[in-house]
């Protein structure tokens, strides 16, 4: 009777046992968020603007420029003994050399259509012409306003964004923190990025948010 009687008050230990794990809140196991190491490039860019002009032959000289109207807001750019590269529909494979040999010191009006601009006359001398170059051909010219700089460029999906500004992720010592960034011109294939990082600093994006110095790991 008695090893009845334990063996009931056993199945009932055991059913009251299971109940409890049963009625218990689930524990989730939290994971480490996964970083991935953002692809940052160093590039080479120059800055330039692109007018459109006429091509003018002195029956005199023989010399060839072009003759260009500069809008007023873009003159600050224009410096003479600029460099300049002009091609054109009417000779689509050749490129010329040129120079910024004169600018205007009075602006004019243009009429555009129904609106007017204030312009200022630039004339391009043109280094090495030749008779492709006729007078009145429309020709585009390329003035280069900088010289080559290195800039660092993030692609866009590294670049995340609240009420404070643009950010980034980074990681350093297997941890993320978060950065508030200056940027500058967008590109095509992504973003400049003006604010310096050091160099254990790898700009990474997240899987999920997470907590600033909190622990993450590389995707592999």
């Amino acid at each position: 009777m008695r090893s009845k009687n334990a063996a009931i008050a056993a199945i009932t230990l055991c059913g009251t046992a299971a109940a409890a794990l049963l009625a218990a809140p689930a524990i989730v196991l939290d994971t480490v968020p996964t970083a991935t190491l953002v692809n940052v490039e160093q590039i080479e860019h120059e800055d330039s603007i692109s007018l459109s002009g006429t091509i003018i032959r002195n029956l005199i000289d023989r010399s060839v420029c072009v003759q260009l109207y500069v809008p007023e807001q873009n003159i600050s750019s224009i410096k003479l003994g600029q460099p300049a590269e002009i091609t054109g529909e009417a000779f689509p494979e050749v490129t010329y050399n040129g120079t910024v040999n004169k600018i205007s010191d009075v602006a004019t009006k243009l009429q555009s259509g129904s609106i007017q601009k204030t312009v200022i006359e630039v004339t391009v001398g043109i280094t090495e012409p030749d008779e492709i170059l006729k007078h009145g051909y429309t020709a585009s010219v390329k003035l280069r306003t900088s010289g080559p700089s290195v800039m660092t460029i993030l692609p866009y999906e590294a670049v995340e964004q609240d009420d404070n500004g643009e950010f980034v992720y980074f990681m350093k010592n297997g941890r993320v923190y978060k950065r508030y960034i200056e940027t500058g011109r967008e590109l095509s294939d992504g973003i400049e990025l003006k604010t310096v990082m050091a160099e254990d600093e790898r700009i990474i994006t997240l899987d999920r948010s997470t907590e600033n110095g909190s622990a993450v790991k590389l995707d592999e």
